[in-house]
């Protein structure tokens, strides 16, 4: 059932550009996933065949394209309980849109609520959820990246 489609889902960062404009979602972000991802789409390894979708404790779950301004708000778990049938909602419209092989997820623990029932949506062995400290998630996540950008299987 392989799509060649993937869906990567990441928790919005505390570090961000700060500066005035609006910018797209992934270049306010500047935490380590989003270096990461960055620099796999530098590399040309990155193809279109990955839709990035980033879980912002003030936006909600935005598209990486997103212009966003530059703000200060902390997920928590009420916030988290707030977001989640915003969360599910967008969530099924893109799973309605296109037929992803897999979804990769590195949310932080306090994310854990906004995405309560995404296994209704998807086929919970599809779902894949980032694990361990940050060093560790952050090889991971470039391991699925090129894994699944180059169509090179790789140890995760």
């Amino acid at each position: 059932m392989s799509s060649n489609q993937y869906l990567l889902i990441l928790a919005c960062s505390q570090r961000k550009l700060n500066n005035q404009e609006l910018l797209p979602a992934i270049e306010r972000y500047d935490g380590g996933s989003f270096r990461v991802l960055r620099k796999i789409q530098r590399n040309q390894k990155y193809q279109n065949n990955i839709k990035t979708l980033i879980l912002s404790a003030k936006y909600g779950l935005i598209e990486a394209s997103t212009l966003i301004a530059d703000y200060e708000q902390r997920i928590n778990q009420q916030r988290a309980k707030e977001l989640n049938s915003q969360v599910l909602k967008n969530l099924k419209k893109y799973l309605n849109q296109d037929n992803y092989s897999d979804i990769y997820i590195d949310l932080g623990n306090d994310y854990s609520s906004a995405i309560k029932g995404i296994e209704d949506l998807f086929p919970p062995e599809q779902i894949i959820f980032a694990q361990g400290r940050i060093g560790e998630r952050l090889k991971q996540l470039k391991l699925w990246l090129e894994e699944k950008s180059t169509g090179i299987e790789s140890e995760i």
